[in-house]
């Protein structure tokens, strides 16, 4: 019973961290008594005192489930000290958004985390006391082993090491279709390799996505989060099933069905068949008795109404659901789903048919084992789920007691043995592959702290134009459960440091500057020391156009480098090692401040990623200690980042500017396109690194002749353009032809040059920040503007606008407009 008494408090443990953590204490405290109390009368009526005491004789094997189960959690991934199953990807983003978010987790959107939380609470909940991020994989490792430790534990006193070796090599015997495939293969030698290189799950109808029944090593390595509590459950029935204990039992098997409806609500059907015949077996209900039947009730709603709030609110899932007969497309189809019947569990019922008939099995467990059967054959009928969520989570529990009653069989029968060969055929490969480097077909390449960027909304980069995978785990914005349960969570803004860059060759402010500011609030300028070009020359990397401080900047620099890509193009493998300490002792010579930040601006490529990320690298180490090294990001680094990769920094500046191609006469507005920026801005959430976010206020023309880019001329407008009379506009948009020889804006001109106008025009920048302001994850943040100059700022200072943010606070400059609206 102590075991038990482990197993409830691990199942319920989750149930109070949910009830006071998601919501208000007055919803809270009715379960939390409810069970509380229940698990006091179960310990105080099973004689259990907390202080345990093992014999010499329970030591041994107590020491040995549990190295098994450290075993078996290691080599599974769980944590991360091992490769991931592909699950993994959701299951470290669940972990990161429980660890980042307040409770209840809620995004941008309105919507909240609505999803089956009770295998990540306690770990996520610990990471956010001691550490966070550092230390989760280690609770989560911790938490997942106690677990399958408590459970080898109980089946090693179930029916001893032969039970426990059963259970991890548990399968129902499909091998037999890969045997038939041996047969037909041409090359045995072939066919082996191809079995051991590649997914061979049995799918015979609807793949993927079919009629399945997972083995015990893949339910635990793709879903613990179903598995555990569906064994432990399991594991506690037939406990009490063989012990049959004289405690009153009346209320447990309905308290494991609430569990599981936190834990599992997929678990929760299977298992619940299990817990029926239970409690009618054991006469502990007494459906004659009437207040029986209303404490159990009142028992099982007090417990379960949280719940039923909670998942009341979820997004309406399009769900693939209806009877298997209603999937089939061919004859065929019918003949698979009777052969997947007769693999699955015909011969499991002709095994345990046989043990009953030879006596090795009771008529007592056989009528437990022919009701599992039972539920099996139901969960074959039925589908549900893109992925036939049904059969893999629902059977858990049934095939365990499957697995229970096999191992009660004697193994000396030829047929036996051939029956427990093919069962293990599939596990045994599996748990080989453990170590191996690639023991899973797809493994996640995404630590639990890799997501921080991330919200939940990620998942669907993972399941592109196949289902909205996203929906699974979303509650509506206006759920009930928000509204009048959940606590009340103050919205937290962004942390917002206001920055200007600043791009001249001397720093020297205007009063303009100036006050523009103390008037916007600025914190931090980001100021460019000097360029890194290539020499041709000296073929060497030269620093150029370094700036001069004529006055000391008033506020924190964050000294920026530009660095041309042709530059790492011309550079060895060596020049790049000496070209990061000549940057750091340059930037070091020329700053009048201690360094805190180095900001490194260059849009390197493809054939340029190696040396760039290498530079920077060394650039870390040769700067002081504690300075923070940034890098700018540009858009199409953002979308295609698993190809162009991601600077070893510790955050990204993008600039959200410049994003076409300003060479090409066809182009519209290089500087900022709406239209452009929409193919890369859902991408944002998605990026790896901690962003900051930089807009433009400038303005320039694009000038070229005879097709070819010329020039750029700053601050020309088209109100200028318009009425002069050199220019006619040109059919091409934004642009003008000048149509005579001579000198415009101090500059020479030819007939037949054209000047294209690129600005950012107010109501541009205004729909740029809000849609960033929702994009960009981490709270912490700096908005720049692009850059400090007294001509692009007066641009947008018109006196007679006046705008009004979302929330109603009138503004009367734009500029302030735009570093308000970004919250």
């Amino acid at each position: 019973m102590k075991t038990i008494a482990f197993i409830l408090l691990y199942l319920s443990l989750p149930l109070f961290i949910f009830w006071w953590g998601w919501f208000e204490w007055w919803v809270a405290l009715p379960p939390t008594l409810v069970l509380g109390y229940f698990l006091f009368t179960f310990c105080k009526s099973s004689e259990i005192h907390l202080r345990s005491t093992f014999s010499s004789i329970e030591i041994t094997p107590l020491s040995a489930c549990l190295l098994l189960a450290l075993f078996w959690t290691y080599f599974a991934g769980v944590g991360g000290f091992r490769p991931q199953h592909f699950d993994y990807y959701k299951h470290n983003l669940i972990f990161n958004n429980l660890i980042r978010y307040d409770w209840p987790v809620r995004y941008t959107d309105g919507s909240y985390l609505c999803y089956y939380h009770a295998y990540y609470l306690p770990s996520a909940l610990l990471a956010r006391w001691v550490g966070g991020m550092s230390y989760v994989h280690y609770f989560t490792f911790g938490w997942t082993w106690l677990g399958l430790g408590l459970l080898f534990t109980v089946l090693y006193r179930l029916n001893g090491w032969k039970l426990v070796f059963l259970f991890l090599f548990f399968n129902s015997p499909e091998a037999i279709l890969l045997t038939y495939d041996a047969f037909k293969s041409s090359h045995f030698l072939h066919f082996l390799k191809d079995f051991w290189q590649n997914d061979h799950t049995v799918e015979l109808i609807k793949s993927p996505g079919g009629l399945l029944f997972h083995s015990h090593v893949d339910a635990f390595v793709a879903t613990p989060q179903h598995a555990l509590p569906a064994w432990l459950s399991t594991a506690v029935l037939l406990k009490l099933w063989k012990e049959k204990p004289k405690t009153p039992l009346t209320f447990l098997p309905f308290a494991l069905v609430v569990f599981l409806l936190y834990w599992s609500p997929l678990v929760t059907i299977g298992f619940l068949g299990l817990a029926f015949y239970f409690s009618f077996v054991q006469k502990t209900l007494v459906l004659s008795s009437f207040s029986n039947v209303f404490h159990l009730l009142f028992f099982v709603a007090l417990l379960a109404y949280p719940a039923l709030i909670f998942y009341a609110g979820h997004v309406p899932l399009n769900e693939v659901s209806g009877w298997w007969w209603n999937f089939f497309n061919t004859p065929k189809d019918a003949v698979f789903l009777v052969v997947f019947i007769v693999l699955e569990i015909g011969i499991w019922a002709v095994l345990i048919g046989m043990g009953y008939k030879n006596q090795t099995i009771s008529k007592r467990d056989f009528n437990l084992l022919l009701c599992s059967l039972l539920i099996l054959l139901g969960i074959t009928l039925y589908r549900y789920g893109h992925f036939n969520d049904l059969a893999r989570r629902a059977s858990l529990p049934a095939l365990m007691v499957i697995c229970w009653g096999v191992s009660a069989l004697s193994f000396k029968k030829p047929l036996m043995i051939f029956t427990l060969v093919l069962c293990a055929v599939l596990p045994l490969k599996q748990q080989l592959l453990w170590f191996s480097a690639q023991p899973y077909s797809v493994i996640a390449d995404k630590e639990i702290k890799d997501f921080t960027p991330y919200s939940i909304h990620y998942l669907s980069k993972y399941h592109p134009n196949s289902f909205d995978v996203t929906a699974q785990y979303l509650g509506k914005a206006d759920a009930s459960y928000l509204r009048y349960f959940a606590p009340y969570v103050p919205p937290k803004p962004k942390e917002v440091t206001r920055a200007f860059y600043y791009w001249k060759s001397a720093f020297q402010l205007n009063d303009y500057e100036k006050t523009a500011l103390r008037r916007y609030g600025i914190q931090r300028l980001y100021v460019k020391f000097f360029d890194v070009d290539w020499d041709i020359s000296t073929r060497q990397a030269v620093p150029k156009a370094a700036i001069r401080f004529v006055e000391n900047p008033p506020l924190e620099v964050i000294p920026t480098v530009f660095i041309t890509n042709r530059t790492l193009e011309k550079l060895s493998w060596g020049g790049v090692d000496e070209l990061s300490k000549k940057i750091a002792e340059k930037v070091q010579n020329l700053t009048p401040f201690p360094l805190g930040e180095v900001q490194i601006d260059c849009d390197w490529s493809l054939a340029t990623r190696a040396k760039y990320f290498r530079l920077l690298t060394q650039l870390k180490k040769n700067l002081p200690d504690r300075t923070w090294l940034s890098a700018t990001i540009r858009l199409h680094q953002i979308k295609f980042y698993r190809t162009t990769g991601v600077p070893p920094v510790e955050r990204g500046m993008l600039m959200y500017y410049n994003m076409d191609d300003w060479k090409n006469i066809k182009t519209e507005n290089s500087i900022l396109d709406l239209n452009v920026a929409g193919r890369y801005a859902d991408y944002v959430s998605a990026y790896p690194l901690p962003l900051d976010v930089v807009l433009p206020v400038f303005r320039w023309a694009v000038v070229y002749r005879n097709g070819r880019f010329l020039r750029f001329v700053n601050h020309l407008t088209h109100k200028q353009l318009q009425n002069h009379p050199f220019f006619i506009k040109s059919p091409l948009p934004n642009a003008y032809t000048v149509v005579q020889n001579g000198t415009v804006f101090g500059i020479p001109v030819r007939r037949g040059d054209l000047f294209r106008v690129e600005e950012s025009t107010l109501e541009n920048l205004k729909i740029s920040t809000q849609t960033l302001a929702q994009e960009i994850q981490n709270r912490k943040v700096t908005f720049a503007l692009y850059h400090l100059d007294s001509l692009n700022l007066t641009y947008y200072a018109v006196p007679t606008t006046r705008v009004f943010l979302p929330q109603g606070k009138g503004v009367q400059d734009p500029i302030q407009q735009l570093f308000q609206t970004f919250r």
